[in-house]
């Protein structure tokens, strides 16, 4: 499972607006806080509080190749705020981290937040509906152990265009809410456990490109309407 997720790019689809850490520019302390009660609830333990989270140093960002995956440990941060002298947290990736708690709903005290990547690690729960009063891009959760339904919250993310969730444990059906993801590119769903009919709501998604949803308990025909899915490139 760690072989087929190597090389996958979420990161090129956040905005290259984001400027590195500036001088001066510091990290509002609420936010500090945030993810410290975040890395609580994920069991991430080896952040490093004595220095700012967006400068770059200590553990806060780093990444490497181990048997064909790459693990990866970043907090990105856009400072260019009030003059480059705020900083706020705009992505979180922690790839292959032996992470084992909960996805936090507390993501949300991070307002600027762009990614959530924890792919590859053992978080259990449920997806928090809260996610969805976030302007994501990207949320990758794939090879977790999370269970329960898609939240229909989620259909709120208008400005996502990434969202795998692939081998986990989730159940029941698609919500049609999911139909409201206007921008969304790539839709990976495979090896859970979905059940009933594809929403029709999902022949609004024509900005499509990837569509992987093998693995599940789908029923019914293969729905027409994929046939509006006029960008689809791979459909597995």
């Amino acid at each position: 499972m760690m072989g087929a997720f190597s090389g996958f790019p979420l990161l090129f689809l956040l905005p290259l607006c984001f400027t590195p850490f500036a001088f001066g520019a510091t990290l509002p302390q609420d936010e500090v806080k945030a993810l410290r009660d975040i890395g609580n609830i994920i069991g991430k333990k080896n952040w490093d509080f004595s220095v700012d989270p967006c400068s770059g140093k200590s553990n806060w960002t780093w990444s490497f190749q181990l048997q064909g995956s790459q693990t990866q440990n970043g907090v990105t941060c856009n400072c260019s705020f009030l003059n480059h002298t705020v900083c706020h947290v705009v992505a979180i990736v922690l790839k292959a981290q032996n992470l084992s708690g909960t996805v936090p709903p507390e993501l949300v005290r991070l307002p600027y937040l762009q990614e959530i990547d924890f792919t590859l690690n053992y978080l259990n729960g449920t997806i928090p509906k809260q996610l969805g009063t976030l302007n994501l891009v990207n949320i990758s959760f794939y090879g977790n152990r999370l269970t329960g339904p898609i939240p229909k919250e989620l259909g709120n993310i208008t400005t996502l265009k990434s969202l795998v969730l692939e081998f986990n444990e989730l159940s029941g059906n698609l919500p049609p809410e999911l139909g409201n993801l206007i921008q969304i590119e790539r839709l990976h769903l495979t090896s859970n456990y979905f059940t009933g009919e594809l929403p029709a709501t999902l022949a609004r998604l024509t900005t499509l490109k990837h569509v992987r949803i093998g693995g599940n308990q789908f029923s019914g025909a293969i729905p027409n309407f994929i046939q509006s899915w006029i960008n689809l490139e791979i459909l597995l």
